[in-house]
């Protein structure tokens, strides 16, 4: 017996999964709306043919067997549209709307209000509430209600159109399966509703789960991508400074030579490694800003510019360069004269744009012209849309190469890398620089036609007041007299160099191995200038200077930051600290120059006041 029962429940079982796969209840393809379409029309039509067996064994007219017959072959025809053919919202609108005109001849056909087909209006309201859109309901719900009150007023008016049950025993049965079907057609859809509702949850709590856990495993694999950007920029940070120690002690001895008494052939020599230099100190700085700028902590400082002497910059230092090349080439620039005289933006980095955009221009002509144009485009009440464009006569770009243009370290083609040579950042940096400026940057070449790079930035026009355009540093200002430098410095070689540069422009300092030495010294000497590099043992160079400040306040001599940390936030910390100037390393000997004539020609009763606070 319970071998007997358990194959029962089994063959109950495959024939609840046939019948699931035949509605296509597991079918991930088909949406809810199309099985509950597919559930009704199978349900229908098995019930429709159920009535047809009973009616017919009843003895109840032939029309209302036809209305049924109908129905059912509706129903069977509109399952296979939906499973087989592709479901439709549509389906589910006129399929009750025949519904509901098929209620009218069966409203008539089979006893009227005491008939069984005020069942089927209840049994439509359950449908109309299950399968049709929210939207749809009132105005179905109305139609039914219309259809039904008409139907019983014509009832009242032409009792003569009812067809009455043949017997009493006819009218019970009839009421009786019509009420058992519905019932059973409802508990069917409910439960159908029920269980697709707790598949779509179970599936739905599977989904967070995994959503969950991925987003989990998302931010982990995040910290650690941003950890590793982090520790990369930090390297390279690092790794910059590192380098560019030794490099000063290069470029300085360069310059030192350069400036003795040396032979033709040893100038040329040195010209070439004090070229190379600058060329690997070029690459280090590219290097740090696309570190910095993927990880997030490149940082702009719009201010106040005058962007026709910006430009008038970027040709001074463009043009050596065509020098240098010996290459015929015309170097020139338009700007529009609607071009407001001040906007603001961060002058360095539209330099750095400029610079680099023309430089390459350069590179890859090897005659004919360079021009940038600088065109309005457009402007509002307070912007400017400026648009930049640097033009060439060069080798240009063919269509394959202009997609791989902006990607960090890639050349054009192989044979441009080795006539031309460079690491192929520059272009990749600019572009993110002008984005970060909410600007865009494109380009307009063909193959030995030259090329266009165009940038538009929106600009804010600025005003002219309070900025200071008089240059301090002007050498033509400046009177030479004897000054007392204090250099804070903890590198053997950078001394070295430092002192036989100081000496060259025409002066004697003394040097401090670390900050807390130099505040030691200040306190027992006073000093004109004090140039103080950043990371040193003991004391670094922010503390000292932030010492030295708040102990003589206003008094306290001018500090530049003298330091081989070159990041924009290296600079912007050495400011909040109080140091008035900031020059990185490796430096010039004229930059040098420009940096003491502009602070050593400070107030003399500044002097005395440190004096006199010393007493």
């Amino acid at each position: 017996m319970p071998n007997d029962f358990v194959k029962v429940i089994k063959a109950e079982f495959m024939l609840w999964k046939r019948i699931k796969n035949f509605v296509g209840f597991d079918d991930h393809r088909l949406s809810l709306e199309n099985k509950l379409f597919n559930t009704v029309c199978l349900t229908v039509g098995f019930t429709m043919l159920l009535g047809l067996i009973v009616n017919v064994l009843l003895g109840f007219p032939i029309g209302l067997i036809l209305v049924q017959l109908f129905l059912g072959g509706l129903s069977a025809f509109a399952f296979y549209k939906s499973r087989y053919t592709g479901y439709k919202e549509n389906m589910t609108l006129i399929y009750i709307a025949i519904g509901i005109i098929m209620f009218i001849p069966g409203w008539f056909l089979n006893g009227g209000i005491e008939g069984s087909t005020t069942h089927v209006g209840v049994f439509f309201i359950v449908l109309i509430m299950i399968m049709v859109k929210r939207k749809h309901h009132i105005i179905f719900i109305a139609i039914l209600m219309a259809v039904f009150l008409g139907c019983y007023l014509l009832e009242k008016s032409f009792p003569q159109w009812i067809t009455p049950p043949g017997s009493i025993s006819q009218k019970e049965t009839d009421l009786i399966s019509s009420a058992v079907s519905f019932i059973l057609i409802t508990g069917l859809l409910v439960s159908f509703l029920k269980r697709s509702h707790e598949k779509d949850k179970k599936e739905l709590v599977e989904k967070t789960e995994a959503l969950q856990a991925s987003q989990i495993a998302l931010s982990a694999a995040k910290d650690l991508a941003e950890g590793a950007t982090i520790a990369k920029s930090n390297f390279l940070a690092n790794m910059s400074h590192e380098i560019r120690t030794p490099l000063n002690g290069i470029i300085g001895t360069t310059q030192l030579l350069t400036h003795s008494d040396i032979s033709p052939e040893q100038q040329e020599l040195l010209q070439t490694l004090q070229s190379s230099s600058n060329l690997l100190i070029n690459i280090i700085s590219d290097i740090l800003d696309l570190s910095k700028i993927e990880a997030d902590k490149l940082v702009l400082y719009p201010k106040p510019v005058n962007i026709r002497n910006c430009i008038k910059t970027v040709f001074e230092i463009t043009n050596p360069g065509i020098a240098v090349s010996g290459k015929d080439i015309a170097l020139d620039y338009t700007i529009d004269e609607t071009l407001a005289e001040y906007l603001k933006i961060d002058e360095s980095r539209l330099q750095q744009i400029l610079v680099n955009l023309i430089g390459n221009a350069i590179k890859f002509t090897d005659e004919g012209s360079v021009e940038l144009m600088v065109v309005v485009s457009n402007e509002t009440d307070n912007t400017q849309e400026v648009v930049f464009s640097v033009k060439d006569t060069g080798i240009g770009i063919s269509e394959e190469a202009l997609s791989q243009l902006f990607k960090p370290f890639t050349q054009v083609n192989t044979t441009a890398l080795r006539k031309y040579g460079g690491t192929g950042l520059g272009l990749s940096i600019c572009k993110k620089l002008v984005e970060m400026m909410d600007g865009n940057l494109w380009v307009e070449s063909e193959e030995a036609e030259g090329s266009v790079f165009n940038f538009s930035l929106p600009l804010q026009i600025a005003s002219s007041d309070g900025i200071d355009e008089t240059p301090a540093d002007s050498n033509e200002s400046y009177q030479y007299r004897p000054l007392n430098i204090l250099l804070a410095e903890d590198n053997k070689m950078n001394q070295l160099i430092a002192g036989k540069t100081f000496k060259k422009i025409g002066y004697d300092i003394d040097i401090a191995d670390n900050g807390k030495i130099a505040l030691d010294m200040v306190d027992k000497k006073t000093y004109d200038l004090i140039f103080m590099d950043i990371q040193m043992p003991e004391m670094d160079g922010l503390e000292a200077a932030r010492s030295i400040i708040k102990k003589y306040k206003d008094s306290a001599p001018p500090i530049v930051a003298m330091t081989a940390n070159v990041l924009s936030e290296d600079e912007q910390e050495c400011k909040l600290a109080g140091m008035k100037d900031f020059i990185s390393k490796p430096f010039t000997i004229e930059r040098l120059e420009k940096v003491i004539h502009k602070w050593g020609s400070q107030n003399e009763k500044v002097l005395d006041q440190v004096d006199q606070d010393r007493k």
